[in-house]
């Protein structure tokens, strides 16, 4: 495994601690767990992208929205 220093904030530092305490886990093993999840994970800027990208696929606009959660709601209750 390679090593890194890494420079953070005291605050930032003091809330890891903290977290890996509660977790029962070192500094090291929260941070690389972090580190895996926040690479794994598509960002928001992604999840934006994908959303309005298949909202224009769908034809829908905005407008819309009110009156499909409408429907949605409605044929749920239904059922």
């Amino acid at each position: 495994m390679a090593t890194i220093n890494l420079h953070v904030p005291e605050d930032l530092l003091a809330g890891l601690e903290a977290k890996a305490a509660a977790e029962g886990k070192t500094v090291e093993e929260l941070a690389e767990q972090t580190l895996r999840a926040s690479i794994k994970e598509p960002s928001w800027e992604d999840l934006l992208a994908y959303g309005l990208e298949n909202g224009r696929q769908s034809g829908y606009t905005q407008e819309d929205v009110p009156r499909l959660v409408k429907e949605f709601r409605r044929e749920q209750r239904g059922q």
